[in-house]
This record gives structure tokens, C-alpha cells and sequence, in this order.
């Protein structure tokens, strides 16, 4: 049972993780300060610095918690298809991702945007962050393995470099050929991109209020070349 000392602790927690995330809305991220934090929770600094011993482990647990419930919304959009629907797990992630991104802007451009000046990446981020690609690299190596990648895309072949740089990284836990990692960036990259774009508002005037069209079509572009699938889902 949680003592009422440890639920007060993570309450408080909680409450600095949302202070946080406010100030980084009103000011960016690299404005971050403890301090500030610390004054606006009516809190001392050293008071703060019980629970984050500097600013970088603070910004190493933002990262965490929105890297996690980046990857739980692709998971969970994933797992709502039959593992079989290898074209269906495909477009639900890619929608999800850019859902994601859209209803979480603040979050996703912490994580993807700008750099925050003087911050180390923190190893503790690194299961956390590759979570979120192993998902995406997941449902195209179980497509794969099961014979349903065959667009010209996925048998074109790699280059030495990639091939020797890509099987370097199965060394940290990325269980798939250097052809399946090379695809899941490649989709990466672009939906990645699109949603980018979409935050910054470079899209809003070639597009309206066609982004779910857009959406669509490229990821059904995406699994054609794939060989996923030969119908719209």
C-alpha cells in the first residue's frame, strides 16, 4: 500500500511535470528554469531540488514521459487491429503518429524540435525513445515475415554502408534485417515530415481542412510501394 508520504511525493511530482509543461507552452523550452517552477508552485528552490536535482534531469523526465505516451498511442492503435492486417497495423500507426502529434503539438515538438541548449541526452531516454520506432519497424518486419512486403521499394537493395550501419544496430536491440530498419525510416521520414509541417503551419494553406485526406493518401502511396496493400483499407 502507497503511504501517504509517497502519495504526497508523487503528487508533487506530478504538479512540478505540469508546471513544467506550461512554461515551456508560454516560453519554449528553452526557458525551462526550476526556479520558476519553484516560484510559481509557491515551493523554494532548494524545496525542488529534492525531487530534480538540476534542470537536465527534469528535461530527461519530460522526455520520457512523452516519448511513453507517444509510443502507447502507436501501440494502442497497432494493437487494435488483428495481427494478421499488416496493411491495416500500417495505416493505423501512420495515423496515429500524426493524431499524435497533432493533439500533443507541445510534446511532439519537445521531443522533435529544436534542441534545448546544454542538455546531454540522457541514456535513461534510450528505451523509451526507441520504443516508439520499434513499433513502426515491428509491424513491417512481421509484414515482411510474412512475405507481404513486395513493392519495388522494399526489394530495392541497400548500400554496403547502410547494410554494415544498419546491421551495427541490431547490437541495441533492433531485431530486424537492414532492410526492414532501412524502410521503417524511410516511413519514418515522411510522416514525420508531414506532421512537422502540419505544427508549423506550412501545410494550412496548400491543404484547408483536407490533412485527413492528405493523410490517407500518402500512407496508402506509402503501402502500395510497400507491396502491403493494393486497395484503399
Amino acid at each position: 500500500m502507497t503511504t501517504r508520504r509517497e502519495r504526497n511525493r508523487l503528487s508533487t511530482i506530478e504538479e512540478i511535470k505540469s508546471t513544467a509543461w506550461k512554461q515551456i507552452g508560454e516560453l519554449g523550452a528553452a526557458s525551462l528554469s526550476l526556479r520558476a517552477i519553484a516560484r510559481e508552485m509557491g515551493m523554494t528552490a532548494p524545496g525542488l531540488y529534492r525531487y530534480y536535482a538540476d534542470r537536465d534531469a527534469l528535461v530527461t523526465a519530460l522526455l520520457i514521459d512523452a516519448f511513453d505516451s507517444f509510443s502507447a498511442a502507436l501501440e494502442s492503435a497497432r494493437d487494435a487491429c488483428p495481427a494478421d492486417d499488416h496493411a491495416g497495423r500500417f495505416f493505423a500507426i501512420g495515423r496515429a503518429y500524426f493524431q499524435w502529434g497533432a493533439a500533443n503539438p507541445q510534446k511532439y515538438l519537445f521531443l522533435f524540435g529544436t534542441p534545448i541548449s546544454g542538455y546531454q541526452f540522457s541514456g535513461e531516454v534510450g528505451p523509451s525513445a526507441q520504443r516508439s520506432f520499434l513499433v513502426l519497424q515491428g509491424v513491417l518486419g512481421e509484414a515482411a515475415a510474412a512475405g507481404k512486403l513486395s513493392g519495388a521499394v522494399s526489394t530495392l537493395g541497400l548500400p554496403t554502408s547502410l547494410q554494415s550501419q544498419y546491421e551495427m544496430l541490431g547490437q541495441y536491440g533492433m531485431p530486424y534485417t537492414p532492410e526492414v530498419t532501412h524502410l521503417a525510416l524511410t516511413v519514418w521520414a515522411v510522416i514525420h515530415g508531414i506532421t512537422s509541417l502540419h505544427l508549423y503551419n506550412y501545410l494550412a494553406g496548400f491543404l484547408g481542412g483536407q490533412m485527413g485526406a492528405f493523410i490517407d493518401h500518402e500512407l496508402e502511396k506509402l503501402s502500395r510501394q510497400l507491396g502491403l496493400s493494393q486497395e484503399n483499407p
